[in-house]
């Protein structure tokens, strides 16, 4: 692990945890090649801006991209150092506790997208059990204010460019949302 002396960062502005030398969240990402330092800057500019303007974001990304982990030490502080109260909900079976400036809700699952993932299958690709799963989820997420990251999972290349392209209103509750991809 690299400390603030190793990547020239004056030693104020590292701290510890445990017994390990870390950064603050928001200079670990200098150590990133500078194309992807920019993706990801730009990736928070416009997540930030939407969240401040009271917008409703999706962020859908494959399983293990490192979506929950930029957002637990990257988005989370940033929001927090812009003064504003966030909370972090791991899935759609919490209810915000409160009254938070933003929420950030993981693991949300839409039926928005439903017949383009059953596609010519003829067998359903959801069971019924797993369905009344997500309708109670998604009364959890109407309760949602309006300044909510919602992140979902896709896998496929094409089945994350189908919700960038056409996932315009929640299935939930019908709140325009704002779309973005997480790739580093």
């Amino acid at each position: 692990m690299a400390t603030g002396k190793d990547l020239q960062i004056p030693l104020q502005y590292s701290y510890i945890i445990g017994s390990r030398p870390r950064m603050p969240a928001t200079l670990r990402w200098a150590r990133l090649p500078r194309s992807m330092k920019k993706t990801m800057d730009n990736l928070l500019s416009k997540i930030t801006e939407n969240l401040l303007r009271q917008k409703s974001v999706v962020l859908v990304g494959s399983t293990d991209s490192g979506k929950t982990y930029w957002i637990q030490n990257t988005l989370i502080p940033h929001l927090e150092s812009l003064n504003n109260k966030v909370e972090y909900l791991k899935d759609g079976s919490e209810l915000s506790k409160g009254s938070p400036g933003v929420v950030i809700c993981d693991e949300v699952e839409t039926l928005f997208d439903k017949d383009y993932l059953q596609g010519s299958s003829p067998e359903d690709y959801y069971t019924p059990e797993y369905l009344e799963k997500v309708r109670q989820w998604h009364e959890n997420y109407a309760r949602l204010p309006k300044s909510t990251l919602f992140v979902i999972t896709r896998n496929k290349p094409d089945q994350i460019k189908n919700l960038l392209e056409n996932f315009r209103k929640s299935d939930w509750d019908d709140r325009e949302v704002v779309v973005f991809k997480f790739e580093k």
